[in-house]
């Protein structure tokens, strides 16, 4: 089966900066898979996921960020698959989910790595 090229090609520049961060990920895709984010902006985010997604796939991602008390839900679209590593664009994030990533990102390091 063939992969859709991405609309972008790597490295690019990023809108936002990404944050390290380590948290539990679902995946809802075809089946819903698990793993690891890596880092996270308001506009997508890297992570670590044991499955096979196809660039250019819609997915439901599920985190908890911290100190919130449910865990956020948002569309995004595969952008970056190597091996195990994804790189997600969150699709029509809400201000709420937004600010509440900006709020949680302020004392985390910057994650200067180019893919993911």
């Amino acid at each position: 089966m063939e992969h859709p090229e991405p609309a972008d090609k790597w490295p690019i520049t990023r809108k936002y900066p990404r944050f390290q961060i380590d948290l539990r990920l679902a995946v809802k895709a075809a089946t819903v898979l698990h793993g690891r984010t890596r880092n996270i902006n308001e506009g997508g985010m890297g992570a670590t996921v044991a499955g096979d997604i196809n660039l250019g796939e819609i997915v439901q991602l599920q985190f908890q960020l911290p100190e919130t008390h449910r865990p956020m839900t948002i569309h995004a679209e595969v952008r970056y698959h190597q091996g195990f590593q994804y790189g997600f664009k969150f699709i029509n994030i809400t201000d709420q989910q937004a600010e509440a990533i900006r709020r949680a990102v302020r004392k985390l390091p910057v994650d200067n790595t180019v893919v993911g």
